[in-house]
């Protein structure tokens, strides 16, 4: 199914909408829901015993059997410094193997440094990505050193790389501060560099969140550390998580939200039909991506959550 605001687009169920759903299932969720791609999130398969891990051969036969392509690889967090890390190659590796098109690079865990660092680390990014065919997408988070769309788009324009994009995620968009009239101004040149959506939905201001949500919170953060030290190593995983800067007033319920307290389009209060909207006037053709992170979606089946999505979606939609 292509996107109703972007018809020439595919429509994504990316994986942190099932964040814990092995690999076969999420893909036959996806298919089964009508999504015409996914994205892969590596520790997925790490975190799972090792005689259940699946190969990169076994991944591409679910892919193909399914009928469902694979869009990006996301998320590269450990990719800030002048050489590559283990979880870069990890990524690449996966990527290439894979056919994907591109890997998203939030800066979630941007370290102490200014912009030209965090550029030029994006230009040796783009300069590997391109030897490889891929697509590098940098997405902004507000409380990190890139904290809007604005300089998002900055940081793409200096890095001057054709095979670099920007992911504008909704949620991060509307928290960061931004408003559908900073859409109504991206220039043609700025518009183009918009190639990947993340959709999601949430109240206007941030719930509290109730004592079941703390526990399974505070569980689903104990299984990402696991992952991120499956990936990356011990060391490194604390080096990098230790590096993490942030001088917002909010960040921690920021992240808190970001990363359990978002609900299906449609289901909270953000302008989502005006977005798209918006975005469609000055130009996008980006891939338009489900991407929930919701504890309350995480305790249902992967295929109700995929065809929840997917209904929500089309309501937007329909306007």
């Amino acid at each position: 199914m292509t996107s109703g605001f972007f018809p020439e687009s595919r429509l994504l169920l990316c994986a942190g909408t099932l964040p814990r759903a092995p690999v076969e299932e999420r893909v036959e969720a996806a298919r089964r829901a009508g999504f015409d791609a996914s994205s892969l999130f590596p520790p997925q398969n790490h975190q799972a015993p090792e005689k259940e891990r699946l190969t990169p051969t076994d991944m591409r036969e679910i892919l193909v059997a399914a009928g469902v392509a694979l869009d990006e690889v996301d998320p590269l967090l450990d990719w800030f410094g002048p050489a590559a890390s283990a979880a870069e190659n990890l990524m690449f590796d996966i990527a290439s193997e894979l056919g994907a098109v591109s890997i998203n690079t939030p800066t979630a865990f941007a370290p102490d440094i200014g912009l030209p660092e965090l550029t030029a680390a994006l230009v040796r990014l783009c300069e590997r990505a391109a030897r490889q065919g891929l697509r590098i997408d940098l997405e902004f988070l507000p409380w990190t050193i890139v904290p809007d769309l604005r300089t998002a788009l900055q940081v793409v324009a200096d890095a001057g790389q054709a095979n670099l994009g920007v992911t504008l995620d909704v949620w991060h968009f509307f928290r960061s501060g931004d408003t559908l009239e900073t859409l109504r101004k991206l220039s043609a040149a700025d518009a183009a560099f918009i190639t990947n959506l993340q959709l999601n939905d949430a109240p206007a201001t941030r719930r509290a969140l109730s004592l079941r949500d703390k526990l399974a919170l505070a569980g689903a953060t104990l299984d990402q550390v696991t992952d991120g030290i499956k990936v990356h190593g011990a060391r490194q995983f604390f080096k990098v998580s230790s590096a993490m800067k942030s001088t917002h007033p909010d960040a921690t319920a920021l992240m808190a939200e970001a990363s359990s307290g978002r609900v299906l389009p449609g289901d909270g209060d953000m302008p989502l039909a005006a977005w798209l909207q918006a975005l469609q006037s000055v130009g996008c053709t980006p891939t338009v991506g489900l991407e929930i992170f919701s504890l309350a979606l995480a305790r249902l089946p992967p295929a109700e959550v995929a065809a929840s999505a997917m209904a929500a979606y089309r309501h937007v939609a329909a306007g």
